[in-house]
C-alpha cells in the first residue's frame, strides 16, 4: 500500500511505496517527523463536518 507525507506548513506532498519509507524520509531528510503528516496515499483530506439546516419556522 502506498503512503504519502504532507508538510504541515508548506504545500508539499511526497509519495512513498511503504509507511516505513515515508517515515524514514520525514524523520531523517525532511526535518523531523513532527513537520509531516503520514497517511495512506488513497486517503483524502477529512471532509468538513456539515451542520444540519435550520428548521423552517414560518
Amino acid at each position: 500500500m502506498a503512503y504519502k507525507i504532507t508538510h504541515v506548513s508548506r504545500a508539499q506532498e511526497i509519495r512513498f511505496p511503504t509507511q516505513a519509507a515515508a517515515e524514514h524520509y520525514a524523520d531523517r531528510l525532511g526535518g523531523g517527523l513532527d513537520k509531516w503528516r503520514v497517511r495512506e496515499a488513497g486517503a483524502g483530506a477529512a471532509a468538513p463536518a456539515r451542520l444540519p439546516e435550520p428548521a423552517n419556522r414560518g
